[in-house]
């Protein structure tokens, strides 16, 4: 069965370790974004699908900001794979576990990461040819402990984890102590806010910040 997420991908992701989860309102705003990420260190962004701004936005990042390695989120619609994938994006991933949407990505050349929350999801997505998984929502699930006890039966298998949903500072080191997580995702260090008021320089700090305490362990 071919994976759904090659080796060259992941490793791409883990390099990166942290991904910036953007949600961008206006496509303008999405250079001056990946550039104030990269600069405080942060080469993997997730931006959602959730705006009209969000696949043009893909489109400039990929044009203008090409150290950028783009993952499109919140896959979840028939065609939004392939649209991806055309406009720049170099993986995607979803909430949920969707058999349509992951074979979509499949059949679009996509690299996916379809999201789990409970053992049955994660069995489907194993079924799927999927060994890279988005574990959402991370921190209402259970957190890190939960995550520990879900991957008991599936270690074996190799499976590699992008926890998302209340990641923060002070909850990071955990998720990164735990060698199955190949990153973290968060909206923290840029969220809709800071991209609204184009406060480029917090999202540096805070790019930095969390690239600090992710190398200091990994």
């Amino acid at each position: 069965m071919k994976l759904v997420m090659p080796a060259e991908i992941q490793k791409k992701i883990a390099d990166g370790g942290i991904i910036a989860v953007l949600e961008i309102e206006s496509e303008q705003n999405a250079v001056p974004t990946a550039r104030a990420l990269l600069e405080g260190g942060i080469t993997v962004i997730e931006l959602a699908l959730r705006t009209p701004a969000a696949l043009p936005s893909i489109a400039l990042i990929a044009k203008e900001v090409p150290q950028m390695f783009i993952g499109a989120g919140t896959v979840i619609e028939s065609g939004q794979a392939a649209m991806a994938k055309q406009s720049g994006g170099c993986f995607g991933v979803s909430p949920g576990v969707n058999p349509e949407i992951v074979r979509e990505a499949i059949a679009a050349d996509l690299p996916f990461a379809p999201g789990i929350a409970t053992p049955s999801e994660l069995d489907q997505a194993v079924c799927l040819g999927c060994r890279t998984v988005k574990f959402f929502p991370a921190e209402s699930m259970g957190g890190i402990n939960y995550l520990k006890n879900i991957n008991g039966p599936y270690n074996h298998l190799g499976i590699k984890y992008i926890p998302l949903g209340g990641i923060t500072p002070s909850n990071l080191i955990g998720y990164a102590q735990f060698n199955p997580v190949l990153a973290v995702g968060g909206t923290w260090i840029a969220n809709k806010e800071l991209i609204k008021t184009q406060d480029w320089k917090e999202i540096t700090k805070r790019a930095r910040e969390a690239k600090e305490i992710w190398n200091g362990i990994r």
